[in-house]
C-alpha cells in the first residue's frame, strides 16, 4: 500500500459515508490520519481503525478478456 493514497472513507462514528479523502498515515496507536475537504478547506481527521472502512479511489487493474491462465 502506497501512502499517501486517495481513499473513500466510511466511519459511522464520525458520520462519514464514502467521503473522498487522502490517507496520510496509519498510526500504531489505532487510528488513521486522513485529510478531508470541507468546502474550500482541508482538515486533518483522525478516525479509529476499528469501525472504519477505507476503499481505494483507484480501481484494481483487471487483465484483458483475452488473458487466459494455463492449467
Amino acid at each position: 500500500m502506497d501512502i499517501p493514497m486517495k481513499v473513500y472513507v466510511t466511519c459511522p462514528m464520525a458520520e462519514l459515508k464514502q467521503v473522498p479523502g487522502m490517507l496520510i498515515s496509519v498510526s500504531p496507536h489505532g487510528f488513521y490520519e486522513i485529510n478531508l475537504t470541507y468546502g474550500a478547506n482541508t482538515h486533518l481527521v483522525l478516525v479509529p481503525i476499528e469501525g472504519t472502512t477505507l476503499t481505494a479511489q483507484e480501481p484494481v487493474l483487471s487483465p484483458p478478456s483475452s488473458f487466459e491462465v494455463e492449467r
